[in-house]
């Protein structure tokens, strides 16, 4: 009987000394036994790696852009510009400037995209104009600050009174793309026309 339980009792213990050894192998290659296991890094929003890798493609098609409009200083008197030029907003008086300022942003790294990775971004009314491509630059210029892309469209005395809705689009040279399409509340997110008019002021 005492030998007996002295066997079943050694069986146990070698069961139990073998579960660090599996764990520690983590497969058969005895050279992946010798690697420490990988962390995630901070900041990881979870997930696993090889999910990470499968979505990863889908994802990288799609370019990520960001808009907002301001008044631009053309047909504000000189002593009026520092308070009533370069102001966001989206209400526009005919005659007065409308500046598009745009981001374009990598989804999968978060990085902002200059003009030596993408290729174009154009907006166009939903009337069918489109306006000229829009430039990649520092603004102000002197002294140089943040880079981004803009346009402008100064609103003539005949454009139709109400809403102004747009899309930006944006391609790079990869042949990804992304499209801004703002809010559709008319009253807090297009564009709006006023029928005030702004008087033209020699430039």
């Amino acid at each position: 009987m005492k030998t007996s339980r002295k066997l079943s009792f050694a069986a146990s213990a070698m069961t139990i000394a073998a579960i660090p050894a599996l764990v520690a192998c983590g497969g058969d290659d005895e050279d992946e036994a010798e690697q420490p296991v990988p962390t995630e890094p901070q900041g990881n929003t979870g997930g696993s790696p090889t999910a990470a890798a499968t979505e990863a493609p889908a994802t990288s098609q799609f370019l990520f852009v960001d808009v907002d409009t301001l008044r631009g200083s053309k047909n504000i008197a000189k002593d009026d510009k520092p308070t009533q030029s370069c102001v966001q907003l989206n209400r526009f008086a005919k005659n007065e400037q409308i500046v598009f300022r745009v981001r374009v942003i990598d989804p999968m790294t978060g990085k902002e995209l200059d003009n030596t990775v993408v290729e174009s971004v154009v907006i166009k009314f939903k009337t069918g104009q489109q306006l000229d491509p829009m430039k990649y630059g520092p603004h102000p210029k002197d002294p140089p600050n943040e880079a981004f892309w803009t346009q402008s469209f100064v609103i003539p005395e005949d454009f139709p009174v109400g809403s102004l809705d747009f899309t930006v689009t944006a391609t790079d040279k990869e042949g990804r793309t992304g499209t801004f399409v703002p809010l559709h509340f008319a009253a807090s997110a297009l564009l709006q026309i006023t029928d005030t008019v702004r008087p033209i002021v020699p430039q």
